[in-house]
């Protein structure tokens, strides 16, 4: 069978023509010719094509998953979680707000494969009215809940003095964590309360919650403080830890 170009009867169009049928025409009848092998230049030219097409291409890929990253490490989407962005998110909202003294960040826990738990503990002015000191602590939430996402849980305790409250995104758990720890500094005895979670982390579900009440008291008086702390703990966050130490100082 012969290559040197295609039949007369079905040749393409711009393929030199051939006076005499191929081959595959005699054999096959009139359109069945033999393709013609593509020149030397032809074939570099194709090439060149097909390189350049790859290389557009490959651009296109780089420049949007460089966008996809960077959008991501700016907090948007759910693929790369980065915690330290997060705190630095919230101290930067928090150390803007009227009475804060300073943000101290912990280091970021991690929960599952994509997804951080993180906690800053800041400082306020004890020198506050109640009604700031509650505008502070709605605030801090305020900040926690827009510093969250991309697989970043954002927590905080606010040290108010004589109390510390647990602060996270959910409104109403934060609220009652501060209203509970008011109730319980006007029991007798108690110089301070500390209301937020217990060793296992940052979590708004009741039964996570760790109450501690600082007293003085001793034998039947720090048993009637403790009591009168967890009937009031429990009516909030059923299942919650009461427990009582004694002032540092």
């Amino acid at each position: 069978m012969t290559v040197d170009g295609p039949g007369g009867g079905g040749a393409r169009p711009g393929w030199p023509q051939s006076p005499d049928p191929d081959d595959l025409d005699r054999a096959f009848g009139p359109g069945t010719a033999s393709v013609p092998v593509r020149t030397p230049r032809q074939r570099v030219r194709r090439s060149a094509l097909v390189g350049v097409g790859v290389i557009i291409a490959a651009g296109v890929l780089a420049v949007v998953l460089v966008t996809i990253i960077g959008s991501v490490q700016n907090g948007v989407g759910g693929v790369f979680p980065r915690p330290d962005a997060a705190l630095d998110r919230f101290g930067s909202a928090a150390r803007d707000l009227d009475g804060v003294e300073g943000v101290r960040d912990s280091e970021p826990k991690k929960t599952s494969f994509a997804s951080y738990d993180v906690e800053s503990t800041v400082t306020v002015s004890p020198t506050l009215s109640d009604e700031e000191r509650t505008a502070v602590v709605d605030d801090l939430r305020a900040a926690a809940k827009t510093a969250s996402g991309n697989g970043v849980r954002v927590f905080a305790v606010a040290d108010l003095g004589a109390l510390e409250i647990g602060v996270s995104p959910d409104e109403r758990t934060t609220e009652q964590r501060l209203t509970l720890a008011r109730q319980l500094d006007a029991i007798g005895g108690v110089s301070g309360v500390r209301c937020s979670w217990g060793d296992g982390g940052p979590s708004d579900e009741p039964a996570d919650q760790a109450i501690t009440v600082e007293t003085i008291g001793r034998g039947a008086a720090l048993d009637a403080v403790v009591a009168k702390a967890t009937q009031e703990a429990q009516a909030v966050f059923p299942g919650a830890t009461v427990s009582a130490e004694r002032p540092a100082s």
